[in-house]
This record gives C-alpha cells, sequence and structure tokens, in this order.
C-alpha cells in the first residue's frame, strides 16, 4: 500500500503543479464559472511572444488613479510567454485589515484614499508596520496569516496590516501574476498616505509576502522608488513564485534594489516540471535556502497522512501534500519570530559544499567576510546591527545561505560539523578497514542531540577522514559524544563475518556554529565493535 501511495506521490510532483491545484479549486468553489476563469474575456487583450516577435504593440492599459500597465517587453518574453492586462480595481478590491496589540483580532479597513480611515485607526507612528501577503488560490483569512499577525503583536507592539487580494488570486494563473501589479500600486500608495497623513516611516515598513505575494513586494518598493521617491525598508520573499519570474529583468521580478534590505527563503526550488514552485535563483541580500532549498524534511509523507491531518478533506489533503515544500517558507519565518532557538544558516556556494562542511565559519562583521545569519524576523540584524545604515552602503546581494531543519515544529535545529579521523595505527592498517555506516549522539551542558546519522555507508579505510555537517537540538557547551558504527550484512558474501566486525578510530573533533566551540574527542581504546555505543571524551576529561 505505501508503495502505491508513493508512486502517486511521484505522480502528482511529476504533474504541472498549477494546473492541479486549479482542478482542485473548481472542485471545491462551485461559484465559479470554468469559462470565465479559464479564458480571457473578449474586452481583455492578451499579449503572446509570437506576437511581440511579429512587432505588434498592444499598447497599455490605464485605470483612473492608478496608473497605466504595459504587456510589452519585458512583461512578456521567453519566461512568460503569455501576458495580461491587470484585471479592475474594482474587480480585484485588495482590502486592508489593520491589527494591532487593541484590536488583535478585529479588522480596521485602511484605504488609501481616505484619509479619516487613517485617523480612526489604531495606527501609531513610531511603530515597525508589517504588511503580510498571501499568494495564489488564497485570501487574507488563510491560518497561517492570522499566526503570522499573532506571533508579530506578541513580539512587539507594532502595526500589522494583512492584505487580502483573493478576488485577484483565483484562476488562471497568468492573471493572478498581472493582478499583482495593480495590488503593488495600490500598496504603495497606502505607504504614501500613511506617510504623509499619519507619519509612517516607509523605511520602517517591512512587506512578508509568500510566492505571488513575495513578488507583489518587490512591485511596491519599486513603485514607492520611481513614484513617490520612498524607500521601502524591507521585504521578505517567503519561496517567491517562479512560474512566469524566472530569468525575467528585475523590473518584473522581486530584486535588491526593491528595499533597503530584502531576505529570501527558498524552500520549493524543485524544477517546476517535478513540481517545484518557487525560484532557485537568489533574488535578495540574503537568500535562505534551508535544505538545500529542496525536498523539506517532513514533506514526502503518504497522501493518507496529509488527508488524515486535514480531517479528511481530500481536497485539502492533497493540496496540502503538493504544497507542502513551498508552504514551509513561511512556517519557517513564523517560528523564528519568538523562538529562542538561533536558526542559524551559514553563507556557501552551494549545498553539497555546505553539508559536507567546507563552509562553517561566520565572519559577518569583517568586510565581505564569511556571512552567518538568522532566518526570518531578525535576520538583518544578525548581520548588521543598523538596517538604515550598513545595508544601504553594502554592495553585497546574492548571499547564499544553507542550514538543515528538523522535520517538524519546532524546525529550528543547533548546527554541528563532525569530523571523524580513522585510526592509521599499524593495527589498523593490517586490518585493512571495514564498511560501515556511523551515527553520533552529541552531549553539552544543555543536554543532548537525538542519534543522528552521518556520512553514507562506506568503506573506512585507515587513515581516512570524513566530514560533514549535522544538524540536532542544541546542547550548549559540549562536553562529549556517544558513537555507533555498525557493519550490515547482505546478501553478498563479501560482508558476511566469522567475528563481530571491527574498526580503528582515533577521534572525532566537533565544531558547533552556536558556541563557536571546537572539542576533539577520543575513545577510550581504538578499536571499536559493529553495535556497540562508545564514549568519547575529551583528553582533559578522561
Amino acid at each position: 500500500m505505501d508503495r502505491r501511495l508513493k508512486r502517486i506521490k511521484v505522480m502528482f510532483n511529476a504533474t504541472n503543479a498549477f494546473l492541479i491545484q486549479t482542478m482542485l479549486f473548481f472542485a471545491n468553489n462551485t461559484s465559479y464559472n470554468e469559462t470565465e476563469v479559464l479564458t480571457a474575456k473578449p474586452d481583455v487583450k492578451t499579449n503572446t511572444l509570437y506576437q511581440l516577435q511579429k512587432g505588434e504593440d498592444i499598447g497599455v492599459r490605464c485605470y483612473p488613479d492608478f496608473g497605466c500597465y504595459s504587456i510589452n517587453f519585458p512583461w512578456t518574453d521567453k519566461s512568460r510567454p503569455v501576458s495580461h492586462f491587470p484585471d479592475s480595481p474594482e474587480k480585484i478590491k485588495p482590502k486592508f485589515c489593520l491589527y494591532t496589540r487593541k484590536n488583535r483580532k478585529n479588522c480596521q479597513q485602511l484605504i488609501h484614499s481616505d484619509p479619516q480611515s487613517l485617523y480612526m485607526s489604531n495606527l501609531v507612528a513610531t511603530n515597525w508596520v508589517y504588511f503580510i501577503v498571501h499568494g495564489f488560490l488564497e485570501g487574507g483569512d488563510r491560518p497561517w496569516m492570522q499566526r503570522l499577525t499573532s506571533e508579530l503583536l506578541i513580539r512587539s507592539d507594532a502595526n500589522v496590516i494583512v492584505i487580502d487580494w483573493g478576488n485577484g488570486s483565483s484562476p488562471p494563473y497568468t492573471q493572478a501574476v498581472a493582478n499583482i501589479r495593480l495590488v503593488g500600486k495600490v500598496t504603495a500608495m497606502l505607504i504614501k498616505s500613511m506617510s504623509l497623513h499619519v507619519g509612517i516611516k516607509p523605511e520602517f515598513c517591512h512587506i512578508i509576502g509568500h510566492s505571488l505575494g513575495a513578488q507583489m513586494g518587490g512591485y511596491v518598493g519599486n513603485e514607492l522608488k520611481l513614484e513617490h521617491n520612498l524607500t521601502l525598508g524591507r521585504i521578505t520573499g517567503l519561496d517567491p513564485a517562479m512560474p512566469h519570474f524566472r530569468n525575467t529583468a528585475p523590473i518584473v521580478r522581486l530584486d535588491p534594489t526593491d528595499a533597503i534590505f530584502v531576505d529570501v527563503i527558498h524552500s520549493d526550488t524543485t524544477p517546476f516540471v517535478q513540481g517545484g514552485l518557487g525560484m532557485k535563483e537568489p533574488v535578495g541580500h540574503l537568500d535562505f535556502y534551508p535544505n538545500g532549498g529542496e525536498d523539506q524534511p517532513g514533506c514526502n509523507e503518504s497522501i493518507i497522512k496529509y488527508i488524515h491531518l486535514e480531517k479528511g478533506s481530500f481536497y485539502k489533503g492533497v493540496k496540502k501534500m503538493l504544497g507542502c515544500d513551498h508552504l514551509r517558507s513561511h512556517e519557517y519565518f513564523i517560528e523564528s519570530i519568538n523562538t529562542r532557538c538561533n536558526f542559524l544558516a551559514v553563507e556557501c556556494d552551494t549545498w553539497e559544499n555546505f553539508v559536507q562542511g567546507n563552509c562553517f565559519s561566520c565572519q559577518s562583521n569583517q568586510p565581505n567576510g564569511t556571512v552567518c545569519a538568522h532566518i526570518g524576523l531578525t535576520s538583518v540584524q544578525s548581520v548588521h546591527t543598523s538596517l538604515l545604515q550598513d545595508w544601504q552602503k553594502t554592495e553585497r546581494t546574492h548571499v547564499k545561505l544553507f542550514t538543515i531543519t528538523g522535520s517538524g515544529h519546532p524546525y529550528c535545529r543547533a548546527l554541528y560539523r563532525v569530523t571523524t579521523v580513522i585510526s592509521n595505527s599499524t593495527a589498523s592498517i593490517e586490518h585493512g578497514g571495514e564498511i560501515g555506516i556511523f551515527s553520533i549522539q552529541v552531549l553539552g551542558v544543555d543536554g543532548r542531540t537525538e542519534a543522528i546519522n552521518i556520512y553514507r555507508e562506506q568503506h573506512f579505510k585507515p587513515g581516512s577522514i570524513h566530514k560533514q555537517v549535522i544538524a540536532g537540538s542544541s546542547v550548549g557547551y559540549i562536553t562529549s559524544a556517544v558513537i555507533h558504527w555498525k557493519h550490515r550484512t547482505t546478501f553478498n558474501f563479501l560482508t558476511w563475518r566469522l567475528k563481530p566486525a571491527t574498526l580503528y578510530l582515533k577521534y572525532v573533533h566537533i565544531d558547533s556554529l552556536e558556541e563557536g566551540q571546537t572539542i576533539y574527542l577520543h575513545p577510550v581504546e581504538e578499536i571499536i565493535i559493529s553495535g556497540n555505543a562508545v564514549k568519547l571524551q575529551s583528553p582533559t576529561r578522561a
């Protein structure tokens, strides 16, 4: 049964994910007319790459008070061969709901053209302003947006504004892509109005957007800069949508120039044909790739489990399964707001080099030094103490950082680099090494990790050195470790042993990124027996 379910999951992932989500959308929403949402209305012009290559000029569409929108290049190119004009403001009707500690649950609607809605609200000019933006097929009532709002208000007395553009996020996807341009325009107009009438500083406005909402944040920053001569403080892109944004011009997608500081969490960068929905290319100042940015731990469960988690709903279960990696980005961000865990990530050129332990130092305070940063809300503070001073001066962009998370909440883990040295003693050389697999448990003053598998199963030769970054619970200052090595017998007669398999271990040294500590640990005896747990201690503690 499990094997069949796994094949179903692979089939889903290998199918166009947006088409599947659209079909599920229709199955769960009977109020939509399929013909209307899948085809453009006769009065809505659509540009295609074919028309563009023929030299046709579709022109622009203008909405009074909301500007004009072109769908010529770069809005139509090889990466987005079909482009639409945004729907009218009357159709999209984006709604801006303010929540503060005085009204944690009750929406105070803000209207950019109505200063009275600002005066009568609980807006506090000296507090940070957070805008939360959803993506395709969603609305402002999503549970993750409610949890994010709650966590932000627990952390500080802030202004949290939830943007609901659900009237414009319906299929077809290409129309939703077009609609975020207008939503970005209206959001910029609201920030301008808040600045003019209430004294809100745009530099202290932070847009947190998921998927298409992340791309929309870029439009807000660009609009403020070009049309209002204002600078947006920060944009956090939570797995920015990839379809129709990959390899496009900076004006079309999220870009470091859209705000003083742009940080991005990439959690679903698998190729689109395999079900990936997020951008792989770095588009911020800091670009975080938890678990390499592709397959997130805990997202490979059977469809039955997802349906069970959604209380028997097939629609919600399948949707959650398909979008699990994509949704993890906002789960990581939400956890980061009030966690005591550091949630550290390390700058590295590739995921492979990070896992192999080739990038495991923090030099954030040095010019162009290796960056270590916290994923989530405090990412900028972990790099520079002053958002407005230091990041305006830096020229560094597209800094790629990697970390490892857990498979469930809490996702944050401490990072350790484990280096194992196989003995090159005479006895070890005569023995010739052995095939097996290692696991380790790290012990410290604050507790111990679970047993964590390290290295792939292989032949451990005398004198060989093996290095890997692992993630586990935070143990504080490391005091010792327990290592476990096991030789596995298979049908291959070369793995058969007449007596328990052994291996000669010289020492293990562990680096703790969180503590900035390196400790060398030794077994009491070099020889270790397959299946036995071996206590490792520092020579000074032995």
